[in-house]
């Protein structure tokens, strides 16, 4: 008898704390979906303070993974035409590419990321086009 009324008493236990855990998760839940719906889109630009040696390293490792078409060959998309621009441009595409994550813009620290589109600043000298 003492073990169906300990057997019984660990079903309600468990369903109790089932219901509350469905509870938790929902509460979690909802509020991380309103988030997503309202997602801020960002861009990776390189630091106008950062030394050329680090630009020009940015720039050779972003391109080498992820496309960098925009700013090679015929893509004609930095104004004004620099280092600091191609640099961004090619910093960008790489956090693009890799999810936007915070970690993709680090590049040794000489990295922003902005929620001001940068195609809207061509004349102050990042990048012209996503």
């Amino acid at each position: 008898m003492a073990s169906s009324n300990v057997t019984m008493l660990a079903v309600c236990v468990a369903l109790t704390l089932s219901g509350l855990y469905a509870d938790v998760a929902e509460a979690v839940e909802q509020p991380l979906r309103r988030s997503h719906r309202k997602a801020t889109k960002t861009w990776c630009v390189a630091k106008p303070s950062a030394e050329a040696a680090a630009l020009q390293g940015n720039l050779e490792f972003a391109c080498s993974e992820s496309d960098c078409g925009a700013i090679q060959g015929t893509g004609g998309c930095t104004r004004p035409d620099s280092l600091l621009s191609r640099a961004s441009v090619a910093m960008n595409a790489y956090y693009q590419a890799r999810g936007r994550n915070s970690w993709n813009c680090f590049f040794n620290g000489t990295g922003l990321i902005t929620i001001t589109d940068p195609s809207k600043q061509a004349e102050s000298g990042v990048p012209c086009c996503e």
